[in-house]
């Protein structure tokens, strides 16, 4: 068996010492709010990240999420503190429950009563029960506030059990930071939209991939985003549709898309700026 030397040599500990310290040091967090939206294929995975806090909304059609996660979290951060499944899909739950399997999470919102019968989100709902994870399932009007991260619910609301089809029933949020707001809008169609009670925010995560049957002209004149982000991949439903690239482009928002790249936006609760696209 061969003798490899180095592995004797104080030097070389000196080094692996130096750079595990200097790697430690790179992933420090700032005071910046960053909103990740994943690189996922077909299906939404969107981590929000303060400081050493995470929250993780939705999972992916499959593990990608996890290239995700190891990419924009410090290496030894095994913790999200809070996971967000907005409606029991299979291309926005599946990711998760690798995720279930290799951090800790404290906390998932979801709603637990709606009846959905995959075998993958049994799984999902299984692996919740074996590992204790507490849930909840927010209502219009719930407010959750992890300092100074506010999450303010405004669909579905409480008095309404039975929707249309799962998309209608995803979890909508708006996410404050300061003066800066992120509406975040799962998989619902305009005729839920058209229900929201809410007003301008500054970035836009677009309902259903870009659906033809999402993001309406007068909903984009009410909130007026400037920026757009449709997570979206390769897919055989037309997503984005060319109906909603040609609205956002009329009311001249900004618009990332996920099949083009990663995309990172950093705000300081005041001003905010594209890290990457």
């Amino acid at each position: 068996m061969p003798e490899f030397k180095f592995f004797k040599n104080p030097a070389f500990w000196l080094f692996l010492t130096l750079t595990l310290i200097w790697l430690a040091f790179l992933s420090l967090p700032d005071n910046n709010l960053h909103l990740v939206f994943c690189q996922v294929g077909q299906g939404d995975a969107n981590l929000i990240t303060y400081r050493q806090t995470q929250i993780l909304v939705d999972g992916g059609p499959d593990n990608s999420v996890l290239n995700c996660l190891a990419d924009n979290m410090p290496f030894w951060d095994r913790k999200i503190e809070m996971v967000l499944l907005t409606h029991p899909e299979a291309d926005h739950f599946t990711g998760l429950i690798e995720v279930v399997e290799r951090y800790q999470v404290d906390y998932l919102l979801l709603n637990p009563d709606l009846q959905v019968s995959t075998d993958g989100f049994r799984e999902l709902k299984t692996l919740i029960d074996n590992y204790q994870i507490k849930n909840y399932a927010p209502k219009k009007g719930d407010k959750i506030e992890i300092d100074p991260v506010l999450m303010s619910f405004i669909w579905p609301p409480r008095n309404l059990v039975e929707f249309k089809n799962l998309n209608d029933s995803s979890l909508v949020f708006k996410l404050v930071f300061g003066q800066f707001e992120v509406l975040f809008l799962g998989d619902i169609s305009s005729e839920i939209e058209d229900e929201l009670e809410v007003d301008e925010v500054a970035v836009l995560k677009v309902a259903h991939h870009g659906s033809k049957f999402s993001t309406n002209e007068s909903f984009l004149s009410k909130i007026s985003p400037k920026i757009a982000v449709i997570c979206v991949g390769k897919n055989r439903f037309g997503h984005p549709h060319p109906d909603v690239l040609n609205r956002l482009l009329k009311q001249n928002v900004k618009t990332l898309r996920t099949d083009q790249s990663e995309v990172e936006i950093i705000s300081n609760g005041i001003d905010y700026q594209i890290a990457s696209q």
